[in-house]
């Protein structure tokens, strides 16, 4: 994904599909659960006073990538004790049950449910395994709380295993965004498509960003995102990626690459193309974000990474448990071998 892409093709299956499993998850939920608490879901643009110890965090989700972000906030909150956490979720109309099943995963920390409603950003289309839900997170500069200044925006396909307050505090240089290069794309194709300067490692990835709102509000440009994405979606090949990078050309803040570890940078072996060198990726260093990037999930019915058990290991602090081990046909047997797998594999790299 590029995520938060909904992998509708693999794993879930079809949104339909996807939304009346999800309403037996409620009940697993509930059963998991016990008598701990639930909050209800907050009313649309409500919000508690903020403070500069509270760490904004924003999804941008659709029904489908519910349980897959709740495995990301469980893994956020298991590596940052003491933390507070303010969730931000864009979305296109989840449920209040649902939204309740997805608070219980960050159970004592706050969640702002912000609906979309922009008539364009949910009349744009998918592409391949991108859905239209990867569009909500340029709605984050008018529908945030104007009191908030930065945020670190997640995709829902990855596993947090640092603390991400050390993320959150990183110094941009006065830039608007901070983010890790994509290294499965040609930057020189790029610039060259847009008619902009080329510059090694020059495009992003724009499943973990930090954003400084303020200024992306008085700049405008998300909204310029909007705009090349209604002129030119044909040649944005992942959406709106393409289109952040276009806007933020030579503008955006270089985050410590393992804050992203994507695909490509631990799984050489299958061929695809890199752009980026053993060295510039920190090959041999244990990633403080796994990023589940392109068509295989761990959900995938076929699903393998190396590192693929993370996510399993957090998916049991969620409600979703049950629902996404059955959905992808998970056996005891597959179980084991992946855990094994996955911890030698995070033995082998540097701390």
């Amino acid at each position: 994904m590029k995520a938060p892409a909904s992998d509708t093709t693999s794993g879930l299956g079809n949104a339909t599909e996807c939304v009346r499993s999800l309403r037996a998850v409620r009940e697993i939920g509930e059963n998991r659960l016990g008598t701990a608490p639930r909050t209800e879901a907050k009313t649309e643009r409500t919000y508690a006073p903020l403070d500069q110890d509270v760490v904004n965090i924003a999804f941008g989700l659709d029904l489908a990538y519910l349980p897959h972000a709740g495995v990301a906030v469980a893994s956020m909150i298991a590596n940052a004790p003491g933390a507070r956490f303010n969730f931000l979720v864009l979305h296109d109309g989840i449920p209040a049950e649902d939204r309740a099943s997805f608070e219980s995963c960050g159970v004592g920390h706050a969640f702002n449910w912000l609906q979309i409603s922009e008539p364009a950003v949910l009349a744009m289309p998918g592409k391949r395994h991108i859905s239209r839900a990867t569009y909500f997170r340029l709605m984050i500069g008018e529908l945030a709380p104007v009191d908030i200044g930065r945020v670190i925006y997640l995709d829902a396909d990855l596993v947090v295993k640092s603390d991400i307050r050390k993320l959150y505090t990183v110094d941009l240089g006065g830039r608007s965004i901070g983010a890790v290069c994509d290294v499965g794309m040609d930057d020189r194709i790029f610039a060259d498509r847009f008619g902009l300067p080329h510059q090694r490692l020059g495009y992003f990835n724009s499943g973990v960003l930090v954003l400084e709102l303020h200024n992306i509000r008085r700049d405008g440009d998300f909204q310029h995102a909007l705009d090349l994405l209604q002129k030119r979606s044909e040649d944005l090949e992942y959406a709106d990626q393409c289109a952040l990078n276009v806007v933020f050309w030579q503008r955006w803040a270089q985050l410590d690459v393992l804050w992203n570890v994507q695909r490509r940078m631990l799984m050489p072996q299958e061929g695809k193309p890199c752009f980026a060198t053993a060295r510039e990726m920190k090959t041999g260093k244990r990633p403080k974000i796994i990023h589940f990037t392109e068509y295989n999930k761990p959900w995938s019915l076929d699903g393998w990474h190396p590192l693929i058990w993370a996510y399993y290991d957090y998916l049991r602090k969620t409600p979703y448990n049950r629902y996404v081990r059955e959905v992808a046909h998970v056996t005891f047997a597959k179980d084991v071998k992946r855990r094994i797998k996955t911890l030698l594999n995070w033995w082998r790299l540097r701390p």
